[in-house]
């Protein structure tokens, strides 16, 4: 049957900013009948430096597969290169062609019976997305044992990978009492009935349930405390346990709780090491899909992430003829709508500016059509999951609707975590807005990959001001506040960046920024902290109208005092669009604009 087709808006966004002539692969997911075009990558005009499209798969999500190709200009031999890849294409019989022609204009065709024919397609948004699919998330630790040559990590690896898909291995879902196992039977599900989806497993999951959304509904939706639907901002993940059958024999790869460094026996004369492997891998799944088909896509989930591990191991060898314990990044760039993750030398002995990461990442950015004034795949894009960043807030904005109708739209680009009043069990009520605000700040940089750090603590801002001579000794501890000053100095020291200050007289001159501002979020993308009077805010984005002058704030407000949940902040108007009137009439302001640097 012929399958209907939908493509990511982040795929046709993206489409638009390539320039060259060009071709590359199209990566889908395919689910009850219909086909989603999820990512695409580049051949580059040097392919030793990029690696293939069959390569490159593993850096997916399970179920993202290789779907068809893209052609940029002219596509007279389209079915010619489709042909060549049609025998890697698994998971639909009618292989997708993307055309963008000298104009823009893209057009869709499947390849059918030899032929390309043409067909329409559904654009679906990153929220629809959203709230269709869901995430697996599997970790765990595994041992590889080998001598440190690339043939002996590939055939310890490729035995390591049969053993597993063997049915020696269950898994268990996280907050539940669910395990999936499999074997020569076929695969089994206690817990939860094998015609159920994963819909009813994300009730039984506690971590997922309680993810600072509010509960789920029907269709995926989810429902604030405060009513009304609120739009996610992510994927839910479930977390998973692999559970591997013991063996006698001492070889055998068993889990571990924790990596250690790698372990090298010299007996009987050979070089073996004992590689410590940190499975990290995610799947992405539809939410009807039945929970009994999810062993096999966590069994292959655990092969790709070992193939990425060999991969990385392999390239280890030729570059510093030893192997590192290696850690999977998950990453998820701004505006590429999907995941892919990456396999780098844990800890700090492979540092991000050595040549071996460096060529690493610019290959990506290559095969992506990335640029390199930016960070995308470095340690610090790793994904901050939200089990590690207690119930924090993500992009809240997201869910907030606009208020002008012909104005131009200029918003924060990239990830945040929303900070306020009495978080952390700090009661900073009435004097620690503008530390929040800075806080959030960081986090945006942390997200965005410029810097690994962890948010700094009130008391932790305070000493760094005063050890520099900014303020008094009695000032750490104290429930003083800070202002734009402060905040850009603390945005100096803790992840290295420079801010423009802008001086505003009054809030009423408030009304003439709108055309500085706008630039500020189009050409920086940075939120911005602003301070007047006795109060801080954050600004993540105006909606400007030049011809009439209108102008809206949207605005993040750090005295917000309650839980971190969604419906209640968007109700309340703790994050919304505000104008120019919300500015004290009679105060002046300091506005504290972050710079990105120029890395990658």
């Amino acid at each position: 049957m012929t399958p209907k087709l939908k493509i990511s808006e982040c795929v046709l966004q993206r489409i638009t900013k390539v320039t060259s002539q060009c071709s590359g692969e199209l990566f889908g997911i395919m689910c009850r009948g219909t086909l989603t075009v999820l990512g695409f990558i580049l051949e580059g005009k040097e392919k030793s430096s990029t690696l293939n499209y069959s390569q490159i798969q593993n850096n997916f999500p399970t179920e993202i597969d290789l779907c068809g190709l893209i052609k940029f200009g002219p596509c007279s031999d389209a079915e010619a290169h489709l042909s060549e890849i049609l025998q890697d294409v698994d998971i639909t019989d009618n292989p997708v062609l993307l055309n963008c022609d000298a104009d823009g204009e893209i057009t869709a065709s499947l390849f059918k019976h030899g032929q390309l024919e043409g067909i329409s397609y559904e654009v679906v948004s990153e929220t629809d997305l959203y709230r269709e699919y869901m995430l697996l998330r599997l970790r765990c630790s595994l041992e590889l044992y080998c001598e440190q040559n690339e043939k002996s990590v590939a055939e310890n690896a490729f035995t390591l990978r049969k053993r597993l898909a063997a049915g020696n291995v269950a898994f268990g879902v996280a907050g539940s009492k669910v395990i999936l196992s499999g074997g020569s039977s076929g695969s089994q599900v206690v817990g939860l009935g094998a015609e159920d989806s994963m819909e009813m497993l994300l009730g039984l999951s506690a971590k997922v349930e309680d993810d600072g959304f509010g509960s789920t509904g029907k269709g995926g939706k989810k429902k604030g405390a405060a009513g009304g639907n609120v739009v996610p901002t992510e994927y839910q993940v479930v977390n998973i346990n692999m559970l591997v059958k013991k063996s006698k024999d001492a070889q055998d790869e068993k889990l571990t709780r924790e990596a250690c460094n790698v372990t090298i026996d010299s007996k009987n004369g050979c070089n073996r090491v004992k590689i410590p492997l940190q499975l990290d891998v995610l799947s992405m799944i539809h939410r009807e899909t039945k929970v009994v088909l999810c062993y096999d896509i966590l069994v292959e989930s655990v092969c790709r992430s070992l193939r990425l591990l060999e991969s990385s191991f392999v390239e280890q060898l030729g570059q510093f003829k030893k192997v590192h314990v290696s850690k999977c990044y998950h990453m998820m760039p701004e505006g590429m709508g999907h995941f892919l993750t990456c396999v780098y030398p844990a800890g700090n002995e492979v540092k991000e500016e050595d040549e071996f990461l460096l060529e690493k990442r610019r290959s990506l950015h290559l095969q992506f059509g990335l640029p390199t004034i930016r960070p995308y795949f470095r340690k610090a894009n790793g994904f901050r999951f939200r089990e590690t960043d207690s119930k924090l807030l993500f992009n809240p904005h997201v869910g907030v609707k606009r208020q002008l109708t012909e104005g131009k739209l200029s918003l924060v680009q990239g990830r945040y975590s929303y900070h306020h009043y009495m978080q952390d069990e700090f009661n900073d009520d009435g004097w620690g807005c503008a530390y929040r605000s800075l806080q959030t700040l960081i986090s945006w940089f942390i997200y965005q990959g410029y810097a690994d750090v962890r948010i700094p603590t009130h008391t932790e801002i305070q000493k760094y001001l005063v050890r520099v001579g900014d303020k008094p000794a009695n000032f750490a501890g104290s429930r003083q506040w800070i202002g734009s000053t402060e905040v850009s100095m603390c945005l100096n020291e803790f992840v290295k960046v420079d801010s423009r200050i802008m001086h505003v007289s009054s809030g009423a001159d408030m009304a003439t920024k709108g055309s500085e501002l706008a630039y500020h979020f189009e050409t920086q993308g940075t939120p911005v902290m602003i301070g007047g009077g006795v109060l801080a805010h954050t600004i993540l984005g105006v909606d400007f109208d030049r011809n009439t002058g209108d102008l809206k704030f949207l605005i993040l407000d750090p005295h917000f005092t309650g839980a971190d949940e969604l419906g209640t902040v968007l109700a309340k108007g703790w994050c919304g669009w505000k104008g120019v009137d919300f500015w004290n009439k009679t105060a002046y302001y300091n506005l504290c604009m972050p710079q990105r640097p120029y890395v990658f």
